[in-house]
């Protein structure tokens, strides 16, 4: 059935509202899971010619849409490989002041009681309220071969884990606190296609209308972080809040009907980050919205919720409706070049995350509890705004501070990644300072969703984090040790000179024992912070950083999470003694033997270095290296330093 006019629109309302008494659930109970629309019920794009005039529908204020007309100015062939797009005027519900308005996207049209499509694309600065609409019968096309794929999916291998391999992830970029990925997740742009990503079409400047988030909760400083992540795929994030009890009690479960609002999360809880748009079509339990991608992920499992909006705020660029999220009615399981779609009733399967945080000795503790969806793409970027606008419920962090961590990850038939540690210094100051603070829960994350050697699920993310004031890190200034002239077997002795951050030098001894069989040579001796230390570790054994296994990724995340940042590290390194050859290490191979591996033409080849390694444990967070060479002879007298 389609609905051209206001006659058939308020019809459909009371039709739903009956159904939904009836049934008792608040929705139409249609199995219509293959279900489509009617082909009569909807234009062909070729029928279509300048001139027509039709009607459209959406929400200005509540959930009750308001009718505003349009006329057909052309039509535009191929835009983009198998997709049209059909300009009209709008006029009406005030859209000649305010202009298209993010949160249109969906707004279907009707010509002559069929639909004609969904209000999808505008151009910024626009003088005339002139659309782009997607045609509905092409959302209807895309969908359906959604629906194969994920009919293929269903009988197939499930949680097939996407996005980059380990190696192209691990390699993005390498950060302070984290070395093998950006401590802040992967940019969603660069794996997303994205509303404005999609194409516009093809007139300059025209664009798919923007997704205008709701950021319940978030502080400036989180919104900021989100729009930097989110903007380029033409989602804009904004101060939100929630609607109160009475207008979920009175509104929450009104059936979806074309026009009405069309929301969105991503994030629920204490939190929540819900994009707005609108319902195009309604088909049983399947509803269809926005007319052109939210993020462009194909198959997902993403919240779909009822909304309300609470006004239409006018800008000279792009207008935006300011809604909120009302409660979850089914799952959004398609976002495609030309639409979303979802359907009512199953429930998302969201990852369950908390947040205790304690800022100061004397406060109280607060513990925030959300849910996240599962996109890989998405999760890491998520868990880091999450956190950072946890501790931003304080207010403004000390200047000087020190940050005592703890996280769990709980996994799926794998050991839990506990992450325990205190992190203090410059880089945790100032406007990113709090994200820095969660960069290694967030990359962690990034690496478990985005690895393609087996799906991993994480059950769920346990965090917590108190802040004192005063900082506690201290930077190596010198190194020395007792002897550089010492016997294999023997103990190398040295002390380690810190100095605190505003506080007096401090020695701290340290001692590694040397093998028996310890050849003779010089060596370098080396004391660093455990950042260092990693990388030491990462270039000693190359093989971490080409995982061949799940147990490999594993590997790589636990060196980096079981560390601690007051660990104070001392390395000797020893000369090269072994290759691995495809990930698997051969150590202590006879020099002939690695000349042979090594100058093979065969590049899965590499070589290994090993090292003699001590940490010991220090009150302060450890920053900086120093190195000094020392000598290992056999019944020589050892000479020692003054």
């Amino acid at each position: 059935m389609c609905f051209g006019h206001e006659s058939s629109y308020r019809l459909f309302r009371s039709v739903s509202a009956m159904l939904a008494i009836l049934t008792g659930i608040g929705w139409i109970a249609v199995d219509a899971a293959r279900a489509e629309p009617d082909p009569n019920s909807y234009w062909n794009v070729n029928d279509v010619h300048a001139g027509m005039k039709g009607e459209g529908w959406t929400v200005l204020v509540g959930t009750k849409p308001e009718k505003f007309t349009a006329e057909v100015l052309g039509v535009l062939k191929d835009v983009n490989p198998g997709r049209d797009m059909v300009l009209c005027r709008l006029k009406g519900c005030d859209l000649e002041h305010a202009g298209i308005v993010q949160g249109m996207s969906g707004s279907p049209i009707y010509i002559d009681g069929k639909l004609l499509g969904a209000v999808a694309y505008a151009w910024e600065f626009a003088k005339d309220p002139i659309a782009g609409v997607t045609p509905f019968c092409q959302m209807v096309q895309f969908v359906r071969s959604s629906d194969k794929r994920i009919a293929a999916e269903a009988g197939g291998k499930e949680g097939a884990a996407g996005g980059d391999s380990p190696r192209s992830a691990m390699l993005g970029r390498i950060e302070d606190d984290l070395l093998v990925v950006d401590s802040a997740g992967p940019r969603p742009g660069a794996a997303l296609t994205g509303a404005t990503a999609a194409g516009g079409g093809g007139m300059a400047g025209m664009r798919a209308i923007g997704t205008p988030l709701s950021a319940r909760g978030f502080s400036p400083r989180a919104t900021a972080f989100l729009n930097d992540r989110l903007g380029p795929l033409g989602m804009a994030a904004g101060p939100g809040g929630g609607a109160t009890d009475q207008i979920i009690k009175e509104e929450g479960d009104k059936p979806f009907v074309p026009g009405a609002p069309l929301t969105i999360a991503m994030v629920t809880g204490d939190f929540d980050i819900s994009g707005i748009g609108t319902v195009t079509h309604v088909e049983g339990n399947r509803v269809y919205g926005f007319g052109h991608p939210m993020l462009g992920l194909g198959t997902c499992d993403l919240p779909l919720m009822t909304g309300y909006i609470h006004t239409v705020y006018p800008r000279a660029s792009v207008s935006m409706k300011m809604g909120s999220p009302l409660k979850i009615v089914g799952v959004l399981d398609t976002d495609v070049s030309t639409c979303v779609a979802g359907r009512i009733g199953p429930k998302p399967d969201l990852l369950p995350m908390s947040a205790l945080v304690k800022v100061g000795r004397y406060s109280e503790p607060k513990t925030f509890h959300v849910q996240i969806v599962r996109e890989p793409n998405l999760l890491p970027t998520f868990v880091m705004s999450v956190l950072a606008n946890a501790i931003d419920t304080e207010g403004n962090l000390p200047e000087e501070f020190t940050a005592n961590l703890k996280a769990t990850i709980k996994l799926k038939d794998q050991r839990s990644i506990a992450i325990e540690d205190r992190l203090s210094g410059a880089r945790f100051s100032g406007p990113m300072g709090a994200p820095s603070l969660f960069g290694t829960i967030a990359a962690t994350v990034n690496l478990l969703s985005r690895n393609d050697m087996a799906p991993v699920r994480i059950e769920s993310i346990d965090c917590s984090i108190e802040i004192e004031r005063g900082r506690t890190d201290a930077t190596i200034e010198a190194f020395q040790v007792d002897s550089d002239r010492l016997e294999p077997g023997q103990t190398l002795k040295g002390t380690v000179i810190l100095k605190p951050f505003k506080a007096e030098r401090v020695a701290v001894p340290v001692t590694l024992a040397l093998p028996a069989d310890l050849p003779e040579g010089k060596y370098e001796a080396t004391v660093c912070d455990v950042v260092n230390a990693i990388r030491r570790t990462l270039h000693d054994e190359p093989r971490l950083m080409s995982p061949t296994s799940l147990n490999g990724v594993l590997e790589i995340i636990r060196l980096q999470t079981e560390v601690k940042h007051t660990e104070l590290s001392m390395r000797l390194a020893l000369r090269d003694q072994g290759i691995a050859i495809e990930g698997r290490p051969l150590p202590n191979l006879p020099s002939s033997v690695r000349a042979v591996f090594l100058n093979s033409k065969q590049s899965s080849e590499t070589p290994v270095h090993s090292e003699l390694v001590v940490s010991t444990g220090t009150p302060y967070v450890i920053e900086g290296t120093r190195s000094l060479r020392i000598e290992v002879v056999k019944n020589r007298a050892v000479t020692t330093n003054d």
